[in-house]
């Protein structure tokens, strides 16, 4: 029955962007995009192949002139030797970490599964100084770009490139705007096995920085506090942000645990953009053996940013002609003496279509045969509508 309601669902988005859309109030665009990816350990062994048909669906409605309603629809079709070699590959990507099940496969077989998520669907009401927002959507608190303390809600791996838009919650936000600089943030989040994360937000401007403190429960586990910011310093962005936990369970018998990241940007006058960001950790270790698998697959959350206590990340681009950027990152987790290296290229072949290229390199004193290293290549095609 869903893969009926499904298609009705696709066939009715497209006939109605192909009505008159003169006054409409609603409003529907996505993408197309296909990436390959090879992945080997040692480049003269074994390589894996996989492919990803990606397409997105946004529709926003504006139902009245206070009462908005949007959902996103996430669709991809992957085959490959991954899918082949791992037979509970298809049922990973069709887990929902939300308190109501939107994810599904459409189709899986041994080589290949259909699966189809909405990650955002939500109404969003104003009036006057309040805005309430309920269903699945994107809460971001994070100040930093790539490890964010105060994002309890939507934690992100920075890996993910592909998945631009990042994950939503199951939440219920109310926001008020006292002024045109200060405001509290209230969100209560419920996901998949019933564990609760809600917290209260108040920010405001001063000194031409913009101040977040926070305090809340998190995941029915822990006590959080908080606090984060973000301004300029040396004409450059300078941006801070961290968070202490402290579990419910024997509160007196515990102390607090500290997780902070800083970070750090400037943009030359050519346009040459040079990022650096720090983490401290606390729940990381402080030595261990890498293992590319536990790092690259680690389910993040604002407590799980890293499996080490410390973190360093530099990354630079550059727009070499206005059609093409290059990039460059790194990170160097000095606990495990592990370091990631990132090359990227970005070209616009014409209005709306591009092609890139990337790179993912994880090296290690740990034995390759350990999980100590690891090669990610991806190209990918990409039509905006």
């Amino acid at each position: 029955m869903r893969k009926y309601i499904l298609f009705i669902l696709l066939f009715n988005t497209f006939v109605l962007q192909a009505q008159e859309t003169k006054n409409r109030s609603w409003t529907l665009n996505g993408y197309l995009k296909f990436m390959q990816t090879i992945s080997f350990q040692k480049v003269n062994e074994n390589w894996l192949t996989d492919n990803n048909i990606h397409n997105r669906l946004i529709f926003n409605w504006d139902i009245t002139g206070n009462l908005t309603f949007n959902t996103q629809m996430r669709n991809r079709i992957i085959f490959g030797e991954t899918v082949s070699k791992i037979p509970v590959y298809s049922e990973i990507a069709e887990k929902d970490a939300g308190l109501v099940d939107l994810n599904w496969n459409i189709f899986s077989t041994k080589s290949v599964f259909m699966n189809t998520t909405f990650d955002r669907l939500y109404l969003d009401y104003n009036i006057g100084k309040f805005e309430i927002t309920a269903g699945r959507q994107r809460i971001n608190w994070g100040q930093n770009f790539i490890w964010s303390p105060n994002d309890l809600f939507n934690s992100y791996s920075f890996f993910d490139f592909d998945y631009e838009e990042k994950p939503g919650s199951d939440a219920v936000r109310l926001q008020f705007y006292n002024s045109f600089s200060s405001r509290v943030d209230l969100a209560v989040k419920v996901d998949s096995a019933k564990n609760v994360t809600t917290a209260l937000l108040y920010g405001f401007n001063k000194w031409s920085y913009d101040i977040q403190f926070l305090a809340g429960y998190y995941e029915s586990s822990d006590i959080v506090i908080g606090a984060g910011f973000s301004g300029s310093l040396f004409k450059g962005g300078l941006s801070g942000e961290f968070s202490m936990f402290h579990p419910v369970k024997n509160f007196s018998d515990t102390s607090f645990t500290f997780v902070a990241s800083l970070g750090y940007n400037y943009t030359f006058a050519n346009s040459l953009m040079l990022q650096f960001e720090g983490l401290y950790n606390g729940f990381g270790a402080k030595s261990s053996e890498f293992d590319i698998k536990k790092f690259y697959f680690m389910q993040l959350s604002a407590k799980n940013l890293s499996l080490t206590k410390f973190s360093l990340f530099f990354q630079g681009s550059y727009p070499v002609t206005p059609l093409l950027n290059v990039n460059f990152s790194m990170i160097y987790n000095p606990n495990d003496n592990s370091w990631y290296f990132g090359p990227a290229l970005e070209y616009s072949l014409m209005e709306n279509f591009e092609i890139s290229g990337y790179a993912q390199y994880f090296t290690s004193k740990t034995p390759v045969e350990q999980g100590g290293r690891g090669t990610f290549i991806y190209w990918r095609l990409k039509w905006s509508f």
